[in-house]
């Protein structure tokens, strides 16, 4: 149970701290149909990509830390 909640709480550090250093000109929509019309900004942005790949490499590296301390 330890191990579960070290590896949540882990994955949940480490994917937001990956997040918080993605450069914002990744965040942005490759789509020509939001950048040249009349929407708001926030829908330009898309964060799901980058949400799920910081989460995937927080994942990672707690699991290989969890798995080098612990085994």
């Amino acid at each position: 149970m330890e191990t579960l909640f070290s590896l949540l709480l882990l994955t949940t550090v480490y994917g937001l701290v990956f997040l918080s250093i993605f450069p914002e000109k990744y965040l942005r929509k490759l789509s020509h149909f939001n950048h040249h019309k009349n929407v708001p900004e926030y829908l330009k942005f898309s964060l799901s990509t980058p949400i799920f790949f910081s989460f995937l490499l927080g994942y990672t590296l707690a699991s290989a830390m969890l798995y080098f301390i612990v085994a």
